[in-house]
């Protein structure tokens, strides 16, 4: 009994010094995961922000070499070959047509980049230049159609091509009508007397006056012009007679001046001041002084000239200088109507581009 006693003594002594080893150990492992714990956390704290860094830095060397690359441009060599381009220009031109057959020779200049045959056109000198103000661009585009009352305060001023609205009774809504054979701008300039195959003997300026017109057309040369050399008389008047006109109708009347018209080679080969070519430089200094002074011009060219700068034969009187009284005045009207300076109020047909109707 003694003995048994004994031995249970030794094994409570025992389990009671492995228990206090246990909670040793247990507590010193504890101690150690929470040290290391602390630690990893760091480390991985640590290896976020140095992978950030490397993040950013990677994306500043991207942006960077990418800039560079922007402002990069071809390096061409004394023959005119571009070395450093990462891709080839659209083909343009003759390149683009012979691409098929040019394999051969792409193989033999690979790695070479002409920029004759690749990319824009290279532009010569003095291959641009911008358009000078000349009749085509002074003259009055098409704008509409206005109807036949719009010439209701209108005028016209001429020789004997004007004088026909008057003997073909052209319907022109009623507008004043000034036509007199044989006369020149320097007869309304020194006021000269003219006769109205209506009105009788009159002085056109004073005719002007005493209407004054809210428009006023004028069609003068075809008498004047018979002969060569006669274009910067006629000019000089033409200038004087603009500011003459102007003065006496005031800045609210809207002037037309209309080119001088193309005449038949038959004509022409009689009154060689009125060939084709004489013509057109006249025009081409009449639309310059024109535009000077403030008006609006014509150019009948465009309805009554065909190709090679005649008279439209279907639009001649037999002598080749007049027009025909249906399709000569017919296309001039037309061309009038079709040409008006642009205003809001302006009497449109309907159907026409700026009716309201």
């Amino acid at each position: 009994m003694a003995q048994q006693g004994r031995n249970g003594l030794l094994c409570t002594g025992k389990m009671e010094k492995a228990g206090n080893t246990m909670g040793i150990s247990h507590e010193y492992r504890s101690g150690r995961r929470a040290r290391h714990g602390s630690v990893n956390w760091k480390l991985r704290l640590l290896g976020a922000f140095i992978a950030i860094l490397l993040v950013s830095y990677a994306i500043t060397a991207i942006l960077e070499h990418g800039a560079a690359g922007a402002d990069s441009t071809p390096e061409v060599n004394a023959s005119g070959i571009a070395e450093n381009i990462l891709a080839p220009l659209p083909m343009q031109g003759e390149a683009a047509s012979n691409a098929d057959s040019a394999d051969s020779t792409a193989q033999d200049s690979a790695g070479a980049v002409t920029l004759e045959s690749f990319g824009p056109t290279r532009q010569s000198d003095g291959a641009t230049a911008v358009k000078a103000r000349d009749a085509s661009v002074i003259r009055q585009p098409s704008c509409g159609q206005v109807d036949l009352s719009y010439f209701s305060d209108a005028a016209f001023l001429g020789d004997s091509l004007t004088v026909g609205f008057s003997d073909y009774q052209i319907n022109l809504g009623g507008a004043l009508i000034c036509g007199y054979t044989g006369v020149g701008p320097d007869a309304i300039v020194n006021r000269s007397a003219g006769k109205s195959c209506t009105r009788g003997q009159e002085i056109a300026l004073d005719v002007l006056a005493a209407a004054q017109p809210k428009k006023l057309y004028i069609l003068l040369g075809t008498n004047t012009l018979t002969t060569l050399g006669a274009a910067d008389r006629f000019l000089a008047y033409y200038g004087q007679m603009l500011d003459t006109l102007r003065e006496t109708l005031g800045s609210d009347c809207v002037i037309y001046v209309q080119s001088i018209p193309p005449v038949r080679p038959s004509a022409a080969a009689e009154k060689p001041g009125l060939a084709s070519d004489v013509l057109r430089g006249v025009n081409e200094q009449l639309a310059q002084l024109a535009d000077s002074k403030g008006c609006v011009y014509l150019d009948l060219w465009e309805t009554l000239a065909d190709g090679e700068g005649n008279l439209k034969e279907m639009l001649a009187a037999p002598d080749g200088i007049h027009f025909s009284a249906g399709n000569g005045y017919g296309a001039w009207v037309t061309y009038l109507r079709n040409h008006a300076k642009y205003s809001a109020s302006n009497s449109w047909t309907m159907g026409s581009v700026y009716s309201t109707q």
